[in-house]
């Protein structure tokens, strides 16, 4: 008959409500910490989960110091964006004409102009509601 050695733990394990009431937060943020990789987390038996002191302490991190009244924050890097020159102006502006006619075409060719998406939802939804009033009174 083999016995089962216990190492004994060099910390104990936390419970994710103890882990939550240390950094005063709710326990769903704690176990979302761990769903996201954030935190690790042990399975200690079928349904309990464990959260090392150590684990949870690399969590807090010190704010960085409140500025000082008027001062600012460092700006992002910007991307420099040159502006358009006249000639890429010149297409842009030609191929949103080139756009428009296309468009008039279109309503010329096919009437009028295709639904909005809300428009033909509504019109399935009436339809529906049109069928079930029918089968009821039938």
């Amino acid at each position: 008959m083999h016995k089962k050695s216990r190492q004994t733990l060099s910390e104990p394990y936390l419970t994710v409500g103890e882990a939550a009431e240390q950094l005063s937060v709710h326990p769903s943020t704690i176990r979302r910490w761990i769903d996201r990789g954030r935190l690790a987390a042990y399975r200690l038996g079928e349904k309990r989960i464990g959260v090392r002191p150590s684990d949870l302490a690399r969590l807090v991190a010190p704010r960085p110091a409140r500025l000082e009244h008027g001062a600012r924050l460092a700006q992002p890097e910007r991307l420099a964006i040159p502006p358009l020159t006249k000639e890429q102006q010149r297409r842009g502006l030609q191929a949103l004409a080139e756009l428009e006619r296309f468009r008039e075409e279109l309503a010329a060719r096919h009437g009028t102009r295709i639904p909005e998406s809300w428009e033909l939802i509504n019109q399935a939804r009436d339809a529906r509601t049109r069928d079930l009033q029918r089968s009821v009174e039938e």
